[in-house]
């Protein structure tokens, strides 16, 4: 009893120990201590030489007596690294796992340290080294660990400062380059990314950005949407960055530290200031009637993208622009990302302007001279008669046109060459290989038709979509199709929806906590259930009543999983608060038995249980006595970390798969007792 005592006041002694040490640690101070004890600790192993030992493909145990030395070159100060500091000497770089936030106080930029290695763990995490503490099973495989017991690993020295960063140019950086500070010159952020965030702050969401110097070499900026400079804009101008270089898997990109890491204050590389005056489309193709062969100086023009890249039958590095006055072709350097529907500003000062095969354009237009201003109005298509475009091809080119009562004749399918006539006239009709309804039949009968007008030597319409044939404007009023019958279509073998058609229903996927990607959802009407992918992260909150113009957009399978694939944000809307349909109620042998039936669509499983413990992130095996199945969760879950239940619970899920069956589960208020 006496012994239990002594153990009772020691705890309790060594408890209020750590709170004293706790309180004395100011958390709070706005630069880190400038002062510093010199390191006793010598090292005996480069970090070069410490990589080398990481065995590819195995998380590897330093058996050896290896001290490394070198200095923090990123820490968490700022928000962009969370649990890890990037660690650097002479020789090379390594990012250090740590089990601890707000380390910046401890081991903040500039801090000598030396590293006890004897019994840490080499990983790799996409290309990039890590050192770390110990190893764990997570989803069936091994994974790093931080270290933990770093007050004994990690001697701290004087506060030097950090090295020189390596001046680089973005085609230079390579492996040796890993976890370094790097610095490039004569670079600035692409000029459709001036003006926006670093990152997504409200949402807390990583996003990328892009660096390109004056050559038009890229490089992929990465910032926590934690970051404190996460909701700060782009800047215009062109100068030096120094970032830490790292990889993921073949992708290069950059992280910084601060803002004070980004220095752009000088000229672009192409002359786009942001600064110019619009004019208009009609104004541009004056210029050129009237013997003009460039934009003129510090003028943009600003219209609505009524070109589909999505369905591909525009080249990618071509958009068509069309303003109140008339329309224009655009064509890049390189593939651009405008979708159908954008408003952008485009700069043409000084650009060339000049035919192609009798079509006029915007030409070899650098990339960064275009700027999205978000979801546009489409222009209305001016009603005309064949005759019409014909008599007034010019002056009505790359502009939207709607042809009443016309039959599309000369082939069975769109491919190639075909013919658009209505009583007034005939006018030829091209359609891409490439496009993603080439190979589709010709409707049979009088239609309505929507198209640019356009020209190659002889004038001709495109069609952007299958929209646009059987409808108006821009396409028309779709006509609802039931999930169900959307799927029915897959198995029959079609690879894309049907012309002018739409689906309705509640999303019964959760965005907002993570379990799904930013491009997916998953809508669940009376009939059944489908994924939808977009072109772009959406923003529909679970149990929100959407509907989606889904005609003629890709049907295909990811890992067995059917999808509407690659859909325009702007084809969905919402209706607001719906009502969520009720989960179906079912063992786990019948939903293996309806899994295609099923597939995205709610059910209920009474009495299950985990057949493992740990945390819900990646992939557990679930047992309800009729069979088992799979309940994958993703990293970025926000309840990935909690531990799942140790007793039978009920379960609400959605019904997937990655090649086998699983489950989805939404959120924590999916788990049910």
């Amino acid at each position: 009893m006496n012994f239990d005592l002594k153990k009772i006041i020691y705890f309790a002694f060594f408890i209020s120990l750590v709170a004293g040490v706790s309180s004395c640690v100011d958390l709070e101070f706005d630069e880190p201590p400038t002062t510093g004890t010199p390191l006793n600790v010598e090292a005996n192993t480069t970090i070069a030489e410490l990589k080398a030992l990481y065995v590819p493909g195995k998380l590897t145990k330093i058996e050896d007596d290896i001290v490394i030395r070198g200095v923090v070159v990123a820490d968490d100060r700022s928000g962009n690294f969370y649990r890890s500091f990037v660690f650097q000497d002479a020789s090379a770089g390594i990012e250090v796992l740590i089990n601890l936030t707000d380390y910046y106080n401890f081991y903040p930029i500039g801090r000598e340290l030396a590293i006890d290695c004897q019994g840490l763990v080499l990983g790799e995490y996409n290309g990039v080294v890590q050192l770390g503490g110990y190893t764990f099973l997570e989803g069936g495989s091994e994974q790093l660990g931080d270290i933990v017991d770093f007050n004994q690993r990690i001697s701290r020295g004087m506060l030097i400062g950090t090295p020189e960063p390596a001046v680089r140019t973005i085609n230079s950086l390579g492996p040796q380059d890993i976890s370094t500070l790097i610095k490039l010159e004569n670079v600035e952020f692409g000029f459709g990314e001036v003006g926006l965030t670093f990152a997504d702050a409200f949402g807390q969401q990583t996003l990328n950005r892009t660096i390109q110097d004056c050559d038009g070499n890229t490089i992929v900026l990465r910032t926590s949407g934690f970051s404190t400079f996460a909701n700060e804009a782009i800047p215009e101008g062109n100068g030096a960055l120094v970032a830490v270089f790292n990889v993921f898997g073949s992708t290069k990109q950059l992280y910084i530290r601060e803002l004070t890491d980004i220095q752009m204050e000088g000229t672009r590389c192409n002359g786009g200031t942001g600064q110019e005056e619009l004019m208009t489309i009609a104004e541009v193709r004056d210029i050129f009637n009237n013997g003009g062969t460039e934009g003129p100086a510090d003028r943009k023009i600003r219209g609505v993208v009524i070109s589909d890249k999505d369905n591909g039958n525009t080249d990618i590095r071509n958009l068509v622009l069309q303003d109140a006055t008339g329309g224009i072709v655009v064509r890049f350097q390189s593939p651009h990302n405008f979708t159908l529907g954008e408003e952008i500003d485009v700069v043409v000062s000084e650009q060339e302007l000049s035919e192609f095969n009798g079509l006029l354009q915007v030409n070899g237009l650098s990339n960064e001279l275009a700027k999205s201003n978000g979801a546009g109005t489409l222009p209305t298509p001016r009603a005309a008669t064949v005759q019409e475009v014909l008599n007034n091809q010019e002056a009505w080119e790359s502009t939207l046109v709607q042809i009443s009562d016309a039959t599309i004749t000369g082939a069975s399918t769109f491919n190639g060459s075909t013919t658009v006539s209505d009583a007034t006239g005939s006018v030829d009709m091209f359609t891409r290989s490439a496009a993603s309804f080439s190979g589709n039949p010709l409707p049979a009968g009088a239609i309505s038709l929507t198209a640019i007008v356009s020209q190659f030597n002889d004038p001709q319409l495109v069609i952007r979509n299958l929209d646009d044939v059987g409808g108006g404007g821009t396409g028309g009023d779709p006509q609802l199709i039931g999930l169900a019958g959307l799927r029915d279509l897959f198995e029959g073998g079609s690879g894309a929806a049907p012309a002018a058609k739409k689906v309705r229903g509640i999303v019964i996927s959760d965005k907002d906590n993570g379990n799904w990607t930013g491009r997916n959802l998953v809508l669940q009407d009376e009939s059944g259930g489908i994924v939808i992918r977009f072109t772009a992260n959406h923003s529909f909150a679970l149990g929100e009543d959407i509907e989606i113009n889904i005609s003629g957009q890709e049907l295909s399978e990811f890992n067995g999983l059917l999808q509407v694939n690659n859909v325009p944000n702007a084809n969905a809307i919402s209706f607001g608060p719906g009502t969520m349909p009720a989960a179906r109620e079912a063992t786990i042998a019948e939903i293996l038995n309806n899994l295609e039936e099923w597939e995205s669509t709610l059910v209920k499983i009474i009495s299950v249980t985990f057949t493992e413990g740990g945390t819900f992130s990646g992939s557990k095996t679930l047992d309800d006595g009729t069979g088992t199945i799979i309940s994958f969760t993703r990293t970025d879950a926000s309840f990935a970390n909690d531990n799942v239940p140790t007793a039978a619970f009920t379960l609400t899920a959605v019904v997937s798969q990655f090649n086998d069956a699983q489950v989805t589960i939404r959120n924590l208020a999916d788990i049910g007792q």
